[in-house]
């Protein structure tokens, strides 16, 4: 994703995230950059108690308009991208976050987002109760399917899959990349929040639930500890172009957001 954004960049954006990573100004150099720093908001969420900035709970029952009510005091996704998006283009940049921190909070926010299972709730914790059964590999909850697990069944590398979406972004027309780069992140949201509730629990037969938050998979309704997913490779193999479709999505808005921030 962060590749694809990198490839659709400005000169003048590529330049400022050049200087922010301390990088040289080439596409190949900034995007392994921007590749790299997307991971440090996971690896440091622990230690900075920002957990629930990956993701929003909004429920089966809810409209898009409950978007605030599920994102209070600002904690979750969509409002992070909108305060960190601001932080890189402010001229006086609040000394709580770093260039640097708010333009590694802004691309991997907005990568997640649109991983389906951060944009909804079944009161499952974004589908880590339900266990795969047998286990994919690693690969042992539902929420781990979307979060890795169709992709390391396309059997390709960070780069391979990079350049294969690449070759897929070239194929689309001017109007077709600034229709799909189109909208904020609370649209993009409800896109995801939509295409879950489509191709992943209703398509799973997983039950609807009440609209509960519990604190852990132990507190699930019953329903939803006891729900076990057999899941094969025909599922996997029709949701693999799903998922190469947002990774395009993710790319080219974090492109554009970038574009306008910086």
């Amino acid at each position: 994703m962060a590749r694809i954004a990198v490839a659709n960049l400005t000169p003048a954006a590529r330049t400022r995230i050049a200087r922010i990573l301390r990088v040289a100004d080439t596409p190949e150099a900034v995007a392994n950059g921007l590749a790299q720093a997307s991971l440090w908001a996971d690896e440091t969420k622990a230690a900075t108690n920002t957990g629930n900035w990956h993701f929003i709970n909004l429920t089966i029952q809810d409209k898009k308009s409950d978007i605030p009510e599920r994102c209070k005091n600002d904690d979750c996704a969509p409002a992070r991208i909108r305060i960190f998006a601001s932080e890189l283009k402010s001229r006086v940049p609040d000394p709580r976050w770093s260039q640097l921190d708010a333009l590694r909070y802004v691309v991997h926010f907005v990568g997640d987002i649109h991983q389906p299972m951060h944009d909804i709730s079944d009161a499952d914790l974004g589908g880590n109760c339900e266990l795969i059964d047998p286990p994919l590999g690693n690969v042992r909850n539902l929420h781990a399917v979307w979060d890795g697990g169709i992709i390391s069944a396309m059997g390709m590398n960070d780069r391979e899959l990079a350049d294969s979406l690449d070759t897929a972004v070239q194929g689309m027309s001017e109007h077709e990349r600034q229709r799909v780069s189109e909208g904020n992140q609370n649209d993009w949201v409800w896109e995801g929040h939509e295409l879950a509730i489509e191709q992943i629990y209703r398509k799973l037969h997983v039950p609807v639930e009440p609209v509960i938050f519990p604190a852990s998979c132990r507190e699930a309704p019953s329903e939803i500890a006891q729900f076990k997913l057999s899941l094969g490779s025909v599922y996997i193999d029709e949701m693999k172009p799903i998922v190469r479709t947002q990774l395009i999505r993710a790319g080219l808005r974090l492109a554009r957001l970038l574009n306008e921030s910086l």
